[in-house]
């Protein structure tokens, strides 16, 4: 009986040996340290504010910085360094997005070598349909669609909507989009915009992605023609129009002249945009009374022009530039009242009203696609169709 207590006593004793070991083994012998970048500040910098040696810092973010262009890096982009008890740096992490870490890690050999861990994603179809009660933007965000996917719908149907002033109360979107999930069923990233619709009083049209054989992608109407023109409807985000195209009473000279263009209201410094792609011909001083000017060139003979800048974008004299690229900055150079853009097209050096341009399309489907293009469309048709907000089955 003896025997048996003193064999239970040391297995007892064994098995809490036991544990403590196993419960120094699971103890993690390094530190980390995490953070985020503040306003301003470089990651560099961050790393020696936590203590990391000066030389080792930089060798480290250059090597970095040939996985992720470190100029790119923005406040609250986070990072992590992995210390020992000696403060010997094991790895560098950086990670500017939910999808990407870049990472710096110190192999046995005590050499430091560079490695992209990549989030995997699933793609998801989703359906969403609302009605507008004070913007397009209150709108779709109410149906839970994220910023990225908004601004996309917008740049859809920008050629021939003006979405500062053109969207009414009761107008209606539908859209179908892709979301970019990850293994946990949690929204990362939008995708790709599949179809959409948006209709008011004055419009209606459905668009449809599509890319053809050149692996170039578009946005079509059913029966192929492109949505998108040349011109954007505006260039900029503007207040309200202080002045129309045609005949008005000079603000400062107080005579009866012809405005051969429209002047948008809006805060000095607000970036213009080009309404579409083209040659810079000239960004300088107009002495014809704009002010710091920007003009471009574009196919078929167009000329826009952009007046009374407060400054220019990064484009000079034969530069090439596309839609949306920034030109310039509202101000209020030259002969004017206040900011404001003036802006003005010409068509073979006649000015046109820029409200009232009979934009031009981009090209169709090509007549050796068309029925590529119906097909690819037409499971997206089916959405439009039933009205569901539901994926239909292939």
């Amino acid at each position: 009986m003896k025997k048996v207590v003193v064999f239970v006593l040391v297995l007892l004793v064994m098995l809490a040996c036991s544990k403590q070991q196993k419960e120094v083994e699971e103890v993690d012998p390094f530190i980390y340290k995490q953070g985020i970048l503040e306003e301003g500040e470089t990651l560099a910098n961050a790393l020696l504010d936590e203590g990391i040696e000066n030389g080792l810092v930089y060798k480290l973010v250059n090597q970095l910085d040939s996985l992720y262009d470190l100029r790119r890096a923005h406040p609250n982009d986070s990072f992590m360094v992995k210390l020992d008890t000696l403060n010997i740096l094991h790895e560098l992490s950086f990670r500017p997005n939910q999808i990407y870490n870049y990472r710096i890690i110190r192999d046995t050999s005590n050499v430091y070598f560079a490695q992209i861990d990549t989030l995997k994603l699933f793609k998801e179809v989703a359906v969403s349909e609302g009605e507008i009660e004070s913007s397009l933007w209150q709108g779709m965000s109410a149906e839970g669609i994220d910023a990225a996917t908004i601004v996309m719908f917008t740049q859809i149907f920008q050629w021939d909507i003006d979405f500062f002033i053109d969207p009414q109360k009761g107008d209606k979107f539908y859209i179908v989009y892709e979301k970019n999930m990850d293994n946990n069923g949690k929204f990362v990233k939008s995708g790709n915009i599949l179809a959409a619709r948006y209709s008011s009083r004055n419009y209606s049209d459905t668009a449809y992605r599509y890319t053809n054989k050149k692996d170039e992608t578009r946005y079509y109407d059913n029966k192929g023609k492109c949505i998108q023109k040349a011109f954007l409807k505006s260039p900029l985000n503007y207040r309200r129009i202080s002045s129309y195209f045609g005949t008005r009473t000079h603000p400062i000279t107080k005579k009866k002249s012809t405005h051969n263009g429209v002047d948008y209201a809006a805060a000095r410094g607000t970036p213009v945009e080009a309404t579409a792609s083209g040659v810079v011909t000239k960004a300088s001083w107009n002495k014809r009374h704009t002010g710091e000017t920007v003009k471009i060139r574009h196919p078929k003979g167009y000329v826009t022009l952009y007046g009374h800048l407060s400054k220019y974008g990064k484009f000079k004299v034969g530069d090439r530039v596309q839609h949306h690229d920034i030109i310039g900055y509202v101000g209020s150079t030259g002969r004017s009242t206040g900011p404001h853009l003036h802006y003005t097209i010409y068509h073979h050096g006649k000015a046109i009203n820029p409200l009232k341009l009979k934009n031009v399309a981009g090209p169709s489907i090509p007549k050796d696609e068309m029925g590529n293009f119906l097909s690819s469309i037409e499971s997206l048709q089916r959405y439009f169709i039933s009205g569901s907000s539901t994926v239909p089955n292939n």
